[in-house]
């Protein structure tokens, strides 16, 4: 974690009360630093973009996501298939899976609205995630893990890490 102090984020902790996550998100040793706020169910709640969630620790201090670069300019080069970076974000349910050779872990269960994204409900209540994304240095921001990676990632992850629904009682 850098020695400077915690940044300030755009988020309105008296209504969204979110929770700090304090993690390598980026892979290059230094602790990244974000808020984990629900996904807005409703108009009433807030609505955050990454860069209002989000800074990469390095040894300077804080630094912005996107590159320093602001969301709208973005937009239009974005693929929304392929990228998470710039709508509306959920951190709170996150779990990080880190590979055995250098660079940046892989993120479960990010969720941004869409329908394969996040964690699904498998029957009784019982959620896994379905999602995998890993941080893009290119783009400043995370980007969804193709198919065969997710597959991989996740089949490690539910026979290693943590036991699938059909395995729990």
């Amino acid at each position: 974690m850098p020695k400077a102090k915690l940044p300030k984020l755009d988020v309105d902790f008296a209504n969204d009360a979110p929770a700090e996550i304090k993690a390598d998100f980026n892979g290059d040793g230094w602790c990244d630093f974000a808020l984990g706020v629900p996904y807005p169910l409703n108009s009433n709640m807030g609505m955050y973009d990454l860069n209002q969630l989000m800074v990469l620790g390095h040894a300077g201090g804080w630094k912005p996501v996107f590159n320093g670069k602001n969301p709208s300019q973005l937009r239009e080069q974005l693929d929304d298939n392929a990228t998470w970076p710039s709508f509306r974000v959920d951190l709170t349910d996150i779990r990080l899976v880190f590979p055995k050779q250098p660079g940046p872990p892989f993120v479960l269960g990010l969720y941004a609205g869409r329908s394969d994204e996040g964690k699904r409900n498998t029957g009784n209540d019982c959620y896994q995630y379905q999602s995998v994304h890993r941080w893009d240095d290119a783009l400043g921001a995370f980007k969804r893990s193709d198919d065969a990676t997710r597959d991989a990632v996740l089949k490690y992850f539910y026979s290693v890490i943590e036991k699938p629904c059909s395995a729990r009682r």
